[in-house]
């Protein structure tokens, strides 16, 4: 697996989540990362017998990272290399693994946007060109990246039962977090980048929070834009209700504490925070622009960002008017089954296999 960093993200939730299963199933994996580190994934990935090595920093030190990258999978001897991205910027990653001695090259795309669109135009027609396998966390992730060429969804999957409401542990985290049974929480869980938009999130709750004075807005995650996001609160007028809880590893049981969930990404490969949220039993108030993937039950609520934040407000403040059972979420016929790593596996091992089984390194 190529990575530019494991951190807890999205992308880092699925290469730990699928590798560990690649491991149960017999397989040996390693991650190569061209970036940050966190220790909590580096002990994690311990924990489940995956191999990390941290390679040059690909930002600081582009070419000595390109450098150790052909040299891990020389002399790794890998069948597969896996590089996972957002955008045509894994060009490269893609051409020195095809040159390497890798077997099969294979390409996962996690996003539906970029910090670098025109590049992003220029490479992406080679992408295909260079795959043997191509993978993507939803259909609009999958054709932003391969266009026309054939690819396959595979669900950012987890082990689902871990997230379910859970009656005991809202009253237990409310108490540790001086939070009354009452109060009102809007809950937000994401990596804090300027594509999730937590300028736009914190003018929702100030809206809602002047109708309901007793709320809180809980914000959970931790990143680049964390210097950024702590400005943006310590500015704002109802700064002593904002809640700002750090990068947290496991999340699950917070979902509980929590009345409803706020995510008005900017654009995302999938969301897979909100398949969570759901699986607590939260109406979630989503960005339009958010894959409709993420909707696995009726408490998704899709909202344009070009409404304005009182507007989402309300939508929120109707949804608390009438609150609902937590424990009996309606989820769609088959919907959360993609999202069972044990079920989901088998795509990834499927495909690594035809892969390997045509040669690898084929010409499309």
């Amino acid at each position: 697996m190529v990575v530019y960093n494991l951190v807890n993200n999205g992308i880092g939730k699925v290469v730990l989540t699928y590798s560990a299963e690649l491991i149960r199933h017999g397989h040996k994996v390693t991650v190569l990362v061209g970036g940050p580190c966190e220790r909590e994934k580096m002990d994690e990935a311990a924990v489940c017998g995956v191999t990390v090595s941290q390679l040059p920093d690909k930002k600081s030190d582009t070419l000595g990272y390109f450098k150790a990258l052909r040299k891990a999978l020389d002399e790794g001897r890998f069948d597969v290399c896996h590089v996972h991205g957002n955008s045509g910027m894994v060009f490269p990653e893609l051409v020195i693994a095809r040159r390497s001695r890798v077997v099969a090259v294979a390409c996962h795309c996690h996003n539906t946007g970029c910090e670098h669109p025109v590049l992003h135009r220029v490479l992406r027609p080679f992408v295909p060109r260079l795959c043997d396998c191509m993978f993507a966390c939803s259909e609009e992730a999958g054709k932003w990246l391969y266009g026309n060429a054939s690819y396959l969804v595979l669900p950012n999957s987890f082990n689902l039962g871990k997230f379910a409401f859970d009656a005991e542990a809202r009253a237990e985290l409310r108490v540790a977090y001086g939070i009354d049974g009452d109060t009102y929480v809007l809950g937000n869980v994401a990596r804090l980048n300027p594509e999730k938009n937590h300028p736009f999130l914190i003018d929702v709750f100030a809206a809602f929070h002047a109708e309901h004075p007793d709320s809180v807005l809980m914000i959970v995650g931790g990143g680049p834009g964390e210097k950024d996001v702590r400005s943006l609160v310590g500015s704002s007028p109802v700064r002593d209700s904002i809640m700002l809880l750090g990068n947290i590893a496991d999340p699950s049981k917070l979902y509980s504490a929590m009345d409803c969930f706020v995510f008005p990404s900017i654009h995302e490969g999938l969301g897979i925070v909100l398949i969570e949220a759901q699986l607590a039993g939260l109406d979630c108030f989503v960005s339009s622009d958010v894959p409709n993937g993420a909707r696995v039950s009726d408490r998704f609520h899709p909202i344009p960002l070009s409404r304005p934040a009182v507007s989402w407000a309300a939508e929120i403040s109707s949804a608390a008017a009438c609150p609902r059972d937590r424990s009996r979420c309606d989820f769609h016929a088959g919907a959360l089954e993609r999202f069972d790593v044990r079920s989901s596996y088998h795509i990834l091992e499927g495909a690594y296999e035809a892969a390997l089984a045509q040669g690898g390194h084929n010409e499309h």
